[in-house]
């Protein structure tokens, strides 16, 4: 299995604190965090690309975008490079009205091969599926968490 986590995924457990208290983040977070876990246990894949750390560099609080980066170094086992079909698949997500981080992630992600994409980004998962773009499941992590137990258990 291969997963590609958006920038949203890394940056989420250190967003401030009167967005932590919501209970859905916290399941988000701690589906992140086991996720991972999972991952690397099993051996799966957590893909990385440019895209996700040049959007974590645009983080104005000093302390969650060095968490976030930590956190991004830490968990990514596979990096994927820019290429010109990154750009082109990138070019017609965002002429389908796609974000333009949101068009590179999922561009990555599907040049990765990868077999999910994980957001808290409701809009970027609401925009996939308006648009049937279904190359990738984008799925958000506490939605996947259950997924991803099922594979390592196979």
């Amino acid at each position: 299995m291969l997963i590609y986590l958006d920038t949203c995924c890394y940056s989420r457990p250190f967003d401030n604190i009167a967005h932590m208290i919501q209970a859905s983040v916290q399941m988000e977070i701690a589906a992140i965090y086991a996720i991972i876990e999972i991952c690397k246990s099993a051996g799966y894949n957590i893909v990385g690309s440019i895209a996700v750390r040049d959007e974590l560099t645009n983080i104005n609080e000093p302390d969650k975008l060095k968490n976030s980066l930590t956190f991004y170094r830490e968990t990514v086992n596979l990096y994927i490079p820019m290429s010109a079909n990154i750009r082109s698949r990138a070019a017609g997500f965002m002429s389908m009205g796609l974000k333009d981080y949101d068009s590179f992630h999922l561009a990555f992600a599907e040049a990765a091969g990868a077999d999910y994409l994980l957001t808290t980004d409701t809009r970027f998962k609401q925009a996939c599926a308006k648009n049937n773009l279904s190359i990738v499941n984008v799925i958000n992590p506490s939605n996947f968490l259950p997924e991803v137990v099922k594979w390592a258990q196979q």
